[in-house]
Order: C-alpha cells, then sequence, then structure tokens
C-alpha cells in the first residue's frame, strides 16, 4: 500500500494554538502510495497540517478518561485536563460555560479563562446518556487533552506527561481517523502511534517557545520548532525515561543558547 520504509505523520496538539487543516490521512497516505514502495528507512511520509480535534460526545471523551487510568503508569503523579481552543483568533473562551447533562441530570463543568477543565469518570448505560453541552457552538472550538505532573514550572513537562497525552487523543480520536491510516497503524505500527517508530507524533508547541530540549544520559536533546509551529519527540524510545523533563524554551532563552 505504502512506503515501507516511511514514517507516518500524526499530529498532536500541545500549545495553546492550532493551524488550520491542509490535508487530511487518506489524502496523504493516497499520494505517499503513488510512489515507490522502495525508499530509505529514514524517509517518511509528512501530514502538512491536521484538523483538529472537536469537542466529541461524552461517550467518546470517556474513551480519553479511561485510557489515562489504563496508562497512568507514565505520569503517575499527573492530573488530565482538556483545553478548549477557538478555532478564530477573535473568538474568545470569556463566559463560555458547560454542563455535563442527561435526560435526569445536570452537572456545571467549570472552564477556566484559559478554557481549561476536568470531566468527571461516570459508568455509561449506553452511549447517548450524557452529553456536554456549550453556551455557544461545539463547531466554535478544537479541543486538546493537556496531562501535566505535580510541581513543576509551566514551561517544563515529563516525558511521562507528554506520552500520557498521546494515549488520551488516540483513544478519543482513533475511531475517526481514515481507513488507510487506521489500517498502517494496525499493521505496522502495533495498532497504537504513540508506540511506534513508523508514526511520527507531531505536536504544536505552546506560544513563542522555538525550541524543546531534554537530557538523556547519552545524549542533550535540542529539537527546533519548526515554521508551522511543531516538533516531534521519540516517544517510542524506551531507554528515554517517562521521568526526563522536557523544556519549552522560548524564544528570547534560544537565542541566548546558540
Amino acid at each position: 500500500m505504502l512506503r515501507w520504509g516511511k514514517r507516518w505523520s500524526w499530529l498532536l496538539a500541545c500549545g495553546v494554538s492550532m493551524s488550520a487543516p491542509q490535508l487530511g490521512y487518506a489524502q496523504a497516505a493516497q499520494e505517499g502510495a503513488a510512489s515507490s514502495a522502495q525508499v530509505s528507512a529514514e524517509s517518511r511520509v509528512e501530514i502538512s497540517s491536521y484538523k483538529g480535534p472537536e469537542l466529541r460526545s461524552y461517550a467518546q471523551m470517556l474513551k480519553g478518561l479511561l485510557a489515562y487510568q489504563d496508562k497512568r503508569q507514565h505520569a503517575p503523579d499527573s492530573e488530565l485536563y482538556f483545553i478548549l481552543i477557538p478555532k478564530k483568533k477573535e473568538m474568545r473562551v470569556e463566559g463560555l460555560t458547560m454542563r455535563l447533562a442527561s435526560d435526569e441530570t445536570s452537572t456545571s463543568i467549570p472552564v477556566d479563562a484559559g478554557g481549561k477543565f476536568q470531566l468527571p469518570l461516570i459508568e455509561l448505560k449506553n452511549d447517548n446518556e450524557y452529553d456536554l453541552i456549550l453556551n455557544r457552538p461545539k463547531g466554535q472550538f478544537y479541543i486538546k487533552p493537556y496531562v501535566k505532573s505535580a510541581n513543576l514550572t509551566p514551561d517544563i513537562k515529563r516525558m511521562g506527561d507528554l506520552r500520557l497525552e498521546c494515549q488520551v487523543r488516540w483513544a478519543i480520536e482513533k475511531q475517526d481517523v481514515s481507513v488507510v491510516f487506521s489500517t498502517y497503524v494496525k499493521l505496522l505500527s502495533g495498532g497504537n502511534p504513540c508506540e511506534a517508530r513508523t508514526v511520527a507524533v507531531y505536536y504544536f508547541a505552546p506560544v513563542g517557545v522555538e525550541a524543546v530540549t531534554f537530557d538523556t544520559p547519552k545524549k542533550k536533546y535540542v529539537i527546533p520548532v519548526n515554521s508551522e509551529g511543531k516538533y516531534t519527540l521519540p516517544l517510542e524510545d524506551k531507554s528515554i525515561s517517562d521521568d526526563v523533563l522536557v523544556s519549552f524554551v522560548r524564544t528570547d532563552a534560544a537565542h541566548q543558547e546558540q
């Protein structure tokens, strides 16, 4: 189907801004399949941009909550949040309210000034039992998981936090990706792009970040944020501990290091 030596790219929002869609999974897969299958192991298929995930039903968000519990060994002293991100710069989250509602109950979900909120873990009788209701159209916002271990400064995360964010997002979104991408992940990536060498998981960096750095016993990693505000991490490398601290280097600091 595809270039067996190539890596697929999967984008995961990590910052508070996201770009507009240009290429979907299926289109990129078709372009990759049109080329020769004999390529070097270092080449990769690039999906240049990604449509950010929108707020899903509670039943689908619940899959992310369960994945967080199941994979929490990556970040045992962490909390899981979700962040609502306006699709347009002129939109604001001020005044935004959210409710978790069923036919019998309605529970307010606090949303802070940055669009961050937490969801309760509820056992469902059926997938349509609860719905997440905003006081604005759902289509106005993207959503991303945000995992953060305790006692860390704003521009530092553990590698385990970022691995766990990936697991939460994949649990929520995997039923919505293209058939081509899903098949590729099942056949060549063990069913999970967060743990596969064949899939490059891209994150969007926080605004103003120019590089991502972390140290291991073997080397110091300095990973530049590209022109689209993205960076990738070797999530699948088990030699890199979950406890490794990943630093987001702001523009001025990055220039000082050079």
